[in-house]
């Protein structure tokens, strides 16, 4: 039997070593307009028209967001039960009032500036009683009055502050200013830092960068519930290397001097302590000696009689939630999970208000739920089954569910479901299919839910906490898209070289004819922590795959082992051997595409960014018949330049595995090249360093081989933010790939 899909619809069927399991739709249309790039890179026409910024207020009754009208962008008031609005202030006026009474104050440059870090550091903050909204302008902090309109600012000094964060009271704001804590009391404006001076390089409530990358740490201080006590992590990073990212744009190329521990180098030592908000007396809680550790995540019991934190070992191999008395600093562990190969970040636990709490394990190998008593004994394990809990929320109204975002029945979805606390089958929330986020209300009484697939953009609806729908939001169409002429994705499920099962999704060209033979595209991650194949929308990029195909190229993505929501095992395999499985799956998509009678074998390419930018190298370096062509942005091409909580938790320290490391490394199989590379980087990557990508032009000068590159001044390690960037890197990349995969005409 035929393997070909055919017009007018998708079937099921055997194909050797190949299963076609359906397909997942992404708008296959009538439609007849072609895409341009700067509609979809540069204007608005396919943008999502739902709102930004969603945020409930403190009472779970009401939400905020950021929404146009087509000529101003408001900040709205929305109420869950009646849907009322209010409009609060228009944003862009807001900004201008900030501006003119800043007016020498530049405003920091958003060039380049897509770190998570500096996303975090900038949140802005509700106060508890849900009439002041605390924002980031020009380095100062400022507070717009909900209920009238007003904004003010609250400081005023040239350096900038961070994480402005209310106590519970609402009567005192907490930041980072300067590596260091301060109070402000918002009756009287009396400012104050929490603690004396730091030595340089020490900070307080400001995380380590590769705490921030690695860790998804947002910051490092905790208010008790009662306002009295401030927990934080003291990092100190003087032992850590420097390394200087020069600023093009200064007149004697300024170095931003980043901390950055290499694999096998120095991590920030830390330390966990408690203040007394009124003495400023420390309690230094008892993590354990050295620096052979992190502690990267922390919070209070419901009561505040405890403090509960995380802490994991250098090697990742054994992780452990930890509660301290907050008065004497004695602590006593609650739990832990190990594994020889590694501990997966799960996310925080979530404290009942009897002092039980839950939280998530891949102890029997797979990510489920479970139930612990306030001691830390086992009370339950809730989820169960050959599938995976991907989130969890929080708990229903009452306090007898919890609330998750799993994978039942299929890794490729993400379904919302509700978690017996008594025990009990997980009852899904809302439609089947698709993927589903959840923003639960503080109370857990509503919840707002964005739903996409790649049939659909994302829907913005609101639900009770049983999971009834109460209202849709927002609709997310874009009636544009049902002009364009768009082909078919499918779903695949391959098999690897072992008999693991891969999934994979192929998009065809929308006047496809499978009489004629066609080029292709395979786009690849393949890294850790990140999951290509899932039936969710996948805005811009999806959109370049459909104009690559609406000029006759196949777009081809899969999820090698190594990726996540597939369970311990087929997560694991890669340990120690970064790039070898992951290229060994990645070939059997393209082994699929090149035995079609549709595809011309001779002309197949390979894209990717950041660790997809590795695998583009790895691929391009040692599968040269199979790829004719490559793109690759930012990508690590050795190992032991990159940092120490990434590199350590898949490959060990470099002593420790240099085989894996000289294996892996990709800039060691240079002088394979034999297809044509295209390289991007931006010069101020603070992520993935620029001098990755230097490395490998000089092996690849050394070897004599021909390659393309492209330098963005001053970007980081994405290109989100700049528009012209943006624009520029798909112009480049499209005018590559029709050159090298296209008939000549």
């Amino acid at each position: 039997m035929s393997g070909r899909w055919l017009p007018g619809g998708v079937r099921s069927c055997m194909v050797g070593w190949i299963v076609l399991v359906g397909c997942f739709g992404s708008l296959a249309s009538a439609g007849e307009q072609r895409l341009e790039l700067e509609q979809i890179f540069s204007g608005s026409r396919y943008a999502s028209p739902l709102p930004e910024d969603l945020r409930w207020l403190p009472d779970g009754r009401r939400f905020l967001s950021l929404r146009n009208d087509g000529q101003r962008r408001w900040l709205i008031e929305e109420d869950a039960a009646s849907g009322a609005q209010r409009r609060i202030v228009d944003w862009k006026a807001m900004q201008a009032v900030l501006d003119a009474r800043r007016p020498t104050r530049p405003q920091p440059p958003a060039r380049g500036a897509v770190n998570a870090a500096r996303r975090w550091r900038s949140r802005r903050a509700l106060s508890p009683d849900g009439r002041l909204l605390v924002g980031l302008h020009r380095g100062d902090l400022y507070a717009l009055d909900l209920t009238t309109g007003e904004v003010r600012y609250l400081t005023d000094d040239p350096e900038p502050e961070f994480f402005p964060t209310f106590s519970p009271s609402g009567h005192t704001l907490a930041f980072v200013r300067n590596r260091a804590l301060h109070l402000l009391t918002l009756d009287d404006g009396h400012l104050r830092r929490l603690s004396p001076p730091l030595p340089e390089g020490v900070a307080q409530g400001l995380p380590d960068w590769v705490y921030e990358e690695e860790l998804d740490m947002e910051r490092a201080f905790w208010w008790s519930p009662d306002s009295s006590r401030i927990a934080l992590i003291e990092f100190d990073t003087r032992q850590e290397g420097v390394f200087p990212i020069l600023d093009p744009f200064d007149l004697y190329a300024a170095a931003e001097k980043q901390r950055y521990p290499k694999a096998g180098t120095a991590n920030p030592s830390v330390r966990l302590v408690v203040f007394d908000v009124a003495t400023g007396h420390p309690t230094p809680i008892d993590t354990g000696g050295g620096g052979e550790f992190y502690v990267y995540r922390a919070g209070w019991t419901s009561d505040g009689s405890g403090l509960w934190y995380q802490w994991l070992d250098r090697h990742q191999t054994r992780r452990e939630l930890r509660l301290a008395d907050p008065r004497s600093g004695k602590v006593r562990t609650l739990a832990a999970e190990t594994d020889p190969r590694w501990v997966n970040d799960l996310g925080a636990p979530v404290f009942l208000r009897d002092g039980r709490f839950l939280r998530l394990s891949e102890a029997d190998g797979w990510r489920h739920l479970y139930l612990h008593a306030a001691d830390g004994s086992l009370l339950a394990r809730l989820t169960h089954g050959k599938w995976e809990v991907r989130r969890l929320y929080g708990v229903d109204s009452r306090g007898l569910r919890a609330l998750i975002q799993g994978n039942p029945g299929d890794p490729r979805r993400r379904e919302l479901l509700a978690v017996p606390l008594e025990g009990g089958e997980p009852i899904r929330l809302g439609a089947a299919g698709g993927s589903h986020e959840m923003l639960l209300a503080p109370g857990g009484a509503w919840y707002l839910e964005t739903a996409s697939s790649l049939r659909r953009p994302p829907r913005l609806a609101l639900f009770d906490d049983q999971g009834r729908l109460r209202r849709v939001v927002e609709d997310g169409t874009i009636e544009a898209l049902e002009e364009l002429a768009l082909g078919e994705i499918e779903s695949l499920t391959l098999e690897a070289a072992d008999g693991t099962r891969l999934y994979a999704n192929v998009l065809y060209p929308p006047d496809f004819d499978p009489s004629h033979r066609y080029p292709a595209l395979q786009y690849v991650y393949g890294g850790p922590g990140v999951q290509l194949v899932v039936d969710r929308w996948g805005g811009s990029r999806l959109l370049f795959f459909h104009y690559l195909a609406q000029h006759g190229i196949v777009v081809l993505w899969l999820d090698n082992r190594g990726t996540p929501g597939r369970g311990r095992e087929f997560e694991r395999a890669i340990d120690r051997q970064l790039g070898k499985i992951e290229l060994a799956d990645q070939l059997v998509g393209a082994a699929y595409l090149r035995s079609q009678p549709w595809i011309d074998a001779g002309r197949m390419a390979v894209y990717g960014g950041s660790y997809g930018g590795t695998m583009t190298l790895t691929a391009l370096f040692k599968a040269p018949e199979v790829f004719r062509a490559g793109i690759a942005y930012a990508p690590v091409t050795d190992w032991r330049l990159y940092d120490t909580v990434y590199t350590e938790r898949y490959m060990d320290l470099p002593d420790e595995n240099r085989k894996g490391y000289e294996q892996g490394a990709v800039l060691n199989f240079a002088g394979d090249l034999e297809g044509r590379l295209l390289l991007f980087h931006g010069t101020m990557d603070n992520n993935v360093h620029l001098y990755h990508s230097l490395r490998l032009i000089d092996r690849l000068v050394r070897a004599g081989k021909d390659f393309e590159v492209m330098f963005y001044p001053g970007v980081r390690h994405g290109i989100r933010v700049d528009p012209d960037v943006r624009l520029d890197f798909h112009r480049r990349k499209a005018a590559f790939l029709f050159r090298e995969l296209l008939p000549k005409p």
